[in-house]
């Protein structure tokens, strides 16, 4: 069995904008490495090899009929949310395109036996860890645009979290 989520990752411009802004947040908290910053779409829970493989199969089928669609959003309010203790930067989920793959990933995990998100769409970037509040900075406007869909491998170790990516499919 295997932790997997579904997410889209930042580029590389987007990764240094992210972690300045990690660099100027203080205060108490762990600082989410730059290989772990994302935008989850569904957090899947443990899977097992032949979920993954039906949830690969799938997605490689959709991306070759072109029905994952491409989207933007834009991530401008930096929020401290209490009760998972973490800082993010957050948006609105505003493009159609964006809901529709966030639906889509939902209904794959639920098709297959699998978590699926019991709070509404929050497009949002975790940048800290057990935050105790909201810092007083300015929030960065961040606009992601999803071009690619991966399947992450949540793994712990003694270094902390790591996540892998195992599957990529393009977003058109």
């Amino acid at each position: 069995m295997k932790r997997l989520f579904l997410a889209i990752s930042p580029n590389a411009a987007q990764l240094d904008t992210l972690t300045q802004l990690q660099a100027n947040i203080g205060g108490e908290g762990r600082i989410v490495p730059r290989d772990n910053l994302h935008m989850t779409l569904a957090f899947l829970g443990q899977c097992s090899a032949a979920q993954q493989e039906a949830l690969s199969e799938t997605l490689a089928r959709l991306a070759h009929q072109r029905r994952l669609p491409a989207f933007e959003v834009t991530l401008n309010t930096l929020a401290h949310w209490d009760k998972p203790k973490i800082l993010c930067l957050k948006g609105e989920a505003r493009d159609p395109q964006l809901v529709s793959l966030f639906n889509l990933c939902q209904r794959l995990a639920q098709q297959l036996g699998l978590h699926t998100s019991e709070h509404s769409f929050q497009p949002h970037i975790t940048l800290m860890r057990k935050a105790k509040a909201l810092p007083d900075i300015k929030s960065p406007t961040l606009t992601l645009n999803g071009h690619a869909l991966h399947l992450y491998h949540s793994q712990s170790s003694e270094q902390g979290v790591q996540y892998e990516i195992l599957a990529s499919w393009t977003l058109t």
